[in-house]
């Protein structure tokens, strides 16, 4: 079993933002490229017209590209300094339902940001994820760019 992963989903299911928004992450790959998320729909995160409020789904959509590229990294024995520069997010129809949010991090984007590191000794990198509802219809769309850069690095 691996232990760094099962702590992290339990802190991460603990975070405040995280858990009083009822965001769950349900499951991590063991290379820490995926990420399934929900985010239920309670009477703690709905709007007045009883749909998840946008900054609970904003929320859901923040905070996972960045862990993930963190945790990818530590078990390269890199340490890098790693957040999210930008974000976007479209709402596209409202969320009657629960969400399910799956972030996912393909392999050309590790060698895209190792080629930048190793050039530059930082990178900006852009990935997107979708929440689905209940009916597997698209509620939101993001963008989310990440900055990484190598504390270590010496031009």
């Amino acid at each position: 079993m691996n232990y760094r992963k099962y702590l992290l989903r339990i802190l991460l299911n603990l975070f405040p933002p995280l858990f009083f928004n009822r965001i769950i992450v349900k499951k991590i790959s063991d290379d820490y490229q995926e990420i399934d998320v929900v985010l239920k729909k309670t009477f703690f995160n709905i709007n007045f017209h009883k749909t998840i409020f946008g900054g609970s789904i904003f929320s859901a959509c923040d905070p996972f590209f960045p862990t993930m590229y963190y945790n990818i990294f530590k078990l390269k024995k890199r340490k890098l300094i790693i957040w999210v520069k930008n974000a976007e997010i479209n709402y596209l129809i409202p969320a009657n339902t629960s969400l399910k949010l799956k972030f996912k991090i393909n392999n050309s984007h590790l060698k895209e940001i190792e080629k930048n590191l190793q050039k530059k000794g930082k990178c900006e990198i852009q990935n997107e994820v979708i929440a689905k509802n209940k009916n597997n219809e698209i509620c939101a769309s993001a963008k989310i760019t990440t900055y990484l850069r190598d504390s270590n690095f010496i031009n």
